[in-house]
């Protein structure tokens, strides 16, 4: 009984004002099919929470429906699927990068033993070397070297017109 009231007082709000609930996220946005007219196809639109559009606000398969992207509006559990994936990826991408700069700093340490021949400046270097990554890995949580604390590459300086050793 209850859901026939539902599907009347649909009829009867598109009735009047062209607009057809299609659902909802979570942060409130209400997504709308929209229909001027009979004769004009409907258009797909959000009504943002207090009356502000912020497009990073709206989750990625809602911006897809909107975009004609998708035919269905998406399902609460598609969107969990999604962000799960997300997640998995971003995790994983943070490990790739951790590696990364394990080895770009590892690289760059034996480049300077190879270059200085083992004396006491390179013993001093590496110390230095190590305790900045210790450092920085501990301040960023990103696995060092990103003296940003970002969580994105930072390249370091390169100065194209020094000469090799």
């Amino acid at each position: 009984m209850f859901k026939r009231f539902q599907g009347l007082l649909r009829q009867t709000q598109k009735h009047f004002t062209g607009k057809t609930l299609v659902g909802t996220d979570k942060h409130g946005n209400r997504f709308v099919l929209f229909e001027p007219s009979k004769d004009s196809p409907p258009r797909r639109m959000v009504e943002p929470v207090g009356g502000v559009y912020e497009r990073d606000g709206i989750h990625k398969l809602w911006s897809m429906w909107l975009s004609s992207s998708r035919d269905e509006p998406p399902s609460q559990e598609e969107m969990d699927k999604y962000d799960e994936a997300m997640d998995q990826l971003n995790l994983r991408v943070q490990k790739v990068n951790e590696t990364d700069e394990k080895l770009r700093l590892q690289e760059r340490m034996e480049r300077a033993i190879s270059d200085e021949g083992g004396s006491q400046q390179t013993d001093v270097n590496i110390a230095g070397m190590f305790e900045a990554m210790n450092r920085d890995h501990t301040k960023s949580g990103t696995g060092g070297g990103n003296s940003s604390g970002t969580g994105k590459f930072v390249p370091q300086g390169w100065d194209p017109n020094s000469s090799k050793k």
